[in-house]
């Protein structure tokens, strides 16, 4: 595990058998409440900046994640296509941070992992407790411009030697329109080859496997929507949460107001719920 220091604040480059990942801990790492944070598509650690310094301030730690393909985490960290590597994924960081226990927080198209690591026989008993804001559901969703089925075989082609490039370029350029007019935005410009890369995320969807997750999740399960998200509109985020049958807990909190980054909205609502179900 190798210190860093990043204008986001010092972060860590963690080991794991699936790569190295870098990571932003706030608070104290051995608190009682710890949480790990899965960011969406595109997306990063600061993603969670401010629900990190309010679970800090809380006396808890938050462990806020680059996800291989994004932030800082290491290009030559192999791209995860599938919710459930993913969710692998930040529970080996968990485990070499010496976290056996956690919870987990998802943002958006972060949510499938924390979806399927709370769901998943291998992983879920590590989690204390779930929180899902704006969140990717189990059936598709308004910013799905494009079928995520196609995306993802459209990306497929870009790899095709000769002609690879020139067959997706025109679909690039229609996913960066797409991406922009939904005000799906980072920190910088994305390469084309960092927008197939979302591409190939995005085909990874499987609905059926998400639906499944759900069903199995048990551990209290925060989900967090709002009325004017132009991405994720409010039927997905109450079908998702009418899914989660057999959580211990179920808490919705729908907004009028807040759009799709609501942990940068209401993050003393995520961290005091947080506090009050994962330290149980």
């Amino acid at each position: 595990m190798t210190a860093l220091v990043h204008e986001d604040g010092p972060g860590v480059l963690v080991s794991t058998p699936m790569g190295d990942v870098y990571a932003v801990i706030d608070g104290d790492p051995g608190a009682a409440v710890v949480t790990a944070c899965v960011h969406g598509l595109p997306g990063g650690a600061r993603d969670f900046r401010m629900l990190g310094r309010a679970l800090a301030r809380r006396g808890a730690c938050c462990v806020r994640l680059d996800l291989p393909g994004f932030g800082r985490s290491p290009s030559s960290t192999e791209l995860l296509r599938l919710p459930q590597d993913r969710a692998a994924l930040v529970a080996a960081v968990m485990k070499a941070l010496g976290h056996r226990r956690y919870a987990v927080v998802g943002h958006s198209f972060g949510g499938t992992a924390a979806l399927a690591l709370a769901g998943m026989a291998q992983t879920s008993t590590a989690v204390t407790a779930l929180g899902l804001i704006c969140s990717v559901g189990i059936t598709r969703h308004q910013g799905l411009t494009v079928p995520h089925e196609f995306t993802g075989a459209i990306a497929g082609l870009h790899g095709l030697p000769h002609v690879g490039t020139s067959l997706t370029s025109p679909f690039v350029r229609l996913f960066r329109l797409a991406t922009e007019r939904l005000g799906v935005r980072g920190d910088r410009a994305f390469t084309d080859d960092e927008l197939v890369d979302h591409a190939h995320i995005i085909g990874g969807l499987d609905f059926k496997d998400l639906r499944a997750f759900a069903s199995a999740v048990t551990a209290p399960t925060l989900v967090l929507s709002a009325e004017d998200d132009r991405l994720v509109e409010p039927a997905v985020s109450f079908t998702l949460a009418a899914s989660l049958r057999q959580a211990s807990l179920v808490t919705h909190h729908h907004r009028q107001q807040g759009g799709h980054f609501l942990q940068h909205r209401a993050p003393g609502v995520i961290a005091d719920w947080l506090m009050a179900v994962a330290g149980r």
